[in-house]
């Protein structure tokens, strides 16, 4: 019997950029934008309908990074402002189950305002050309239009997660765990012998109250679990809303990864999380009081969100050691922060382990929390693939290290890096290897300049005209801690990071509260950076004050020492029974930390110690503007005003100069997740309204423009040349705040 077989002929179409992007998730958003951005012509190719990743409305992770386990290291650059934007039309912040099509239509609209960058949705990359060392195309068939279409390009990104394009061109790679001796890495997370096991994928879900009772249900093949123990530590309270509303929505432990291969299985591993996830709901519905009653499902997820498959190799392959030791790459180029984040091989599978192999630990920050560290651009370019390079969870490091950097925050700025990276590659006709040895300053002065972080880099640009130059202002804040009505007990030692601006502390003042005779301990220690709460210097005064029961009011604490000037330092006041100590909001450059009994590190909160300083310290004068960093790092690095508006800072160039563009950056305070943000919608601290002027003798100015409803932490005016000496900027209004901050302006003559 003859059989006729018929085909569809799909249309063939070429396209040739300077560089393509492949994988849509916020690595390759940002590589993308970043690209684009200097001036290459670029393609961003995503095969599914939305942009986003595991952070798009179809998965719904909320994206993590240094912020959640570090003090003022919420990442900048692109996705700042991405992350700022939706905040500020949603008012919403990006939680597990919660992300709503709003953020992809953020992104959608931050990729597509860039002229030199196409975007291709439903377009899934299936074959890679090679010549020699170097890919040559890329072939995607597009879904829905029936096209397949070509793309060359001079420099690849493989943003995809799975490392797709990395292995259709045969780079080398690794997929699984190392051996515990190749690395030594932690026997907690590393095994005795190499194994492919990875992390698993989860299905996320979300409820809605209903406001009546309503019955769940479950189909006949999802999991029974009847007790608490079946879900053994696999916590699963409600979320609560700002507004006091709860929701159940989550949990990222419906885990699935070993034994199934997370991309040959990745099917299989999507019916097996239904079904558990089916499961889970059914015992919150039904089994014992969770307060469920009138919750139903309104979402579920179907796309499995990755954690972990492929590793592309590259030049370095970043260690646990490199995390810990807070490695000083010379080719640094972006920075992570989020713990050491191995999960339990197998997932909910291993139904009598606990999620994490820490989980019930209380003293899990010996081993997974981890200081800022860097991320050399040698661990994110092929190594044997001369045009490749890759940001996100692909990227060239261990299996345990990779349970820090795979955070897509932490993804999105080494996406800016590699985009920034790989225009300079074009523009220079460079591989990426050879960038590190020839240009590798100038990537990094450019993704300063930029509004990236790297450690330990400053601006040194040559071409900023407003580098080093002579600041002055209306006014500026002393600093400030005054108590804001809470109280924190000194049942934990307590740690307080804080600016000195002199060469001496005199004395130290707390708010203190007692319910009994009792005597405080403080200790005063220099630090090297906001970070460095559990890497004190040897302490140069120890100081021991009596207190009396009812006492309340502010403590002297006399330390009579002897500082170095514009400097962070450090107070550390150990456990004591019955001693309240009042709290103040947090100012940039002031952290606050605590410890229990058998903890061995400090964690960071988000507020701090009241606290005065006699002499008065002055750490946001406006010479801060001018300092080449625009985050607290090792200084506050901030220009604040007092009270009240209008607020001026006057930059005097010396002599008469000729620009026209001006670079601005605000604060929209670091020390905030956007997943934990508070009630409001954009940052209180931002400023929202000034004015730009310029003038040749301080006499007479030109306004240049007026900047009104702004909510963003960088902005870059562009304009007709001008010819002045002074520049003023006037701060009519914040977005809720009393003082007026800066941190950075920049000015150039650019082309």
């Amino acid at each position: 019997m003859k059989v006729n077989v018929i085909s569809m002929s799909l249309h063939l179409e070429f396209k040739k950029y300077d560089i393509v992007v492949i994988g849509g998730g916020l690595a390759g958003i940002c590589a993308a934008i970043s690209a684009a951005r200097h001036g290459a012509k670029t393609a961003l190719i995503e095969a599914r309908p939305v942009l986003g990743g595991n952070s798009s409305s179809l998965i719904r992770v909320n994206p993590g990074g240094a912020a959640s386990f570090n003090p003022w290291a919420r990442e900048t650059g692109i996705i700042e402002e991405i992350l700022a934007e939706h905040q500020r039309r949603t008012h919403v912040p990006l939680r597990n189950g919660l992300i709503s099509s709003q953020w992809d239509l953020v992104l959608y609209e931050w990729v597509k305002k860039e002229n030199n960058l196409d975007l291709y949705l439903n377009t899934y990359i299936f074959e890679v050309s090679r010549k020699d060392t170097r890919i040559k195309s890329v072939r995607g068939v597009q879904i829905g239009s029936e096209k397949i279409i070509e793309f060359h390009g001079k420099i690849f990104i493989d943003c995809t997660g799975d490392a797709t394009v990395g292995y259709l061109a045969g780079a080398e790679y690794k997929m699984g765990r190392e051996s515990r001796k190749e690395f030594n890495e932690n026997p907690i997370h590393a095994p005795e012998e190499a194994d492919n096991k990875t992390q698993g994928s989860s299905l996320l879900f979300k409820s809605v109250d209903v406001k009546r009772r309503v019955k769940y249900e479950p189909p006949p093949w999802a999991i029974k679990y009847t007790s608490e123990h079946s879900l053994y530590k696999r916590h699963h309270p409600p979320q609560v809303f700002i507004e006091g509303s709860k929701v159940y929505a989550g949990y990222w432990w419906i885990e699935i990864g070993a034994p199934y291969n997370t991309i040959s299985d990745n099917e299989k591993i999507r019916d097996e999380l239904l079904r558990h996830l089916l499961g889970v709901w059914d015992h919150i519905k039904n089994y014992g009081d969770h307060g469920a009653e009138t919750m139903v499902l309104e979402w579920v997820g179907f796309i499995p969100g990755k954690r972990e498959s492929r590793r592309l190799i590259g030049d370095y392959i970043l260690t646990e050691h490199d995390l810990r030791n807070q490695t000083f790459f010379p080719d640094r180029v972006a920075y992570g922060g989020w713990m050491i984040d191995v999960h339990t091989m197998g997932g909910i599978l291993a139904k009598d382990k606990p999620p994490e192999p820490l989980a019930g630990n209380e003293d899990l920050s010996d081993i997974i929390v981890v200081e800022p560290y860097s991320i050399p651009l040698r661990s994110l370019y092929s190594h044997n693939i001369d045009n490749l390079m890759m940001a996100g969870r692909d990227i060239s490091a261990t299996h345990v290290a990779m349970g820090s950097t795979r955070l897509m925050l932490t993804g999105a700025v080494m996406g800016q890096a590699v985009g920034t990276a790989a225009a300079l590659c074009v523009k220079y006709n460079l591989t990426p290897r050879e960038l590190v040895s020839r240009k590798i300053k100038e990537l990094q002065q450019l993704l300063v300049k930029d509004d990236a972080f790297i450690i330990g880099v400053s601006n040194e640009d040559p071409k900023d005209l407003a580098r080093n130059t002579c600041v002055k202002a209306s006014s500026h804040l002393p600093l400030t801690l005054e108590p804001n009505g809470s109280m924190i007990e000194l049942s934990y030692d307590l740690m307080q990071v804080f600016p000195v601006s002199g060469d001496r502390i005199n004395n130290l003042y707390l708010h203190v509260r007692t319910e009994v005779n009792t005597t405080i301990k403080v200790i005063l220690s220099p630090i090297d950076s906001i970070w460095s709460l559990n890497t004190p210097k040897e302490a140069i005064k120890k100081v021991e004050v009596t207190l009396e029961k009812g006492f309340e009011g502010w403590v002297k604490i006399p330390l009579n020492a002897a500082v170095k000037p514009k400097k962070l330092y450090r107070i550390e006041i150990p456990a004591t029974h019955g001693v309240f100590l009042s709290l103040a909001n947090a100012l940039p450059g002031v952290c606050l930390g605590w410890k229990k009994p058998y903890w061995n590190r400090y964690r960071s909160r988000k507020d701090s110690l009241a606290l005065r300083i006699d002499p008065t310290s002055y750490p946001f004068m406006p010479e801060n503007i001018v300092n080449g960093c625009a985050r607290p790092y090792q200084w506050t690095n901030i220009w604040i005003s007092s009270e009240g508006f209008p607020q001026t800072v006057l930059l005097d160039l010396g002599e008469i100069k000729e620009f026209n563009t001006i670079y601005l950056t605000f604060d929209t305070n670091l020390n905030v997740e956007y997943t934990r943000l508070p009630p409001f919608y954009v940052f209180p601290e931002c400023v929202k309204s000034y004015t730009i002027e310029v003038s040749r003798d301080r006499e007479e100015f030109e306004k240049i423009l007026d900047v009104m409803g702004n909510y963003q932490r960088r902005r870059v005016h562009r304009f007709g040349n001008k010819m002045a000496r002074y520049v003023k900027v006037t701060i009519h209004e914040s977005n809720g705040d009393q003082h007026a901050r800066i941190y950075e302006i920049r000015i150039y003559k650019e082309e």
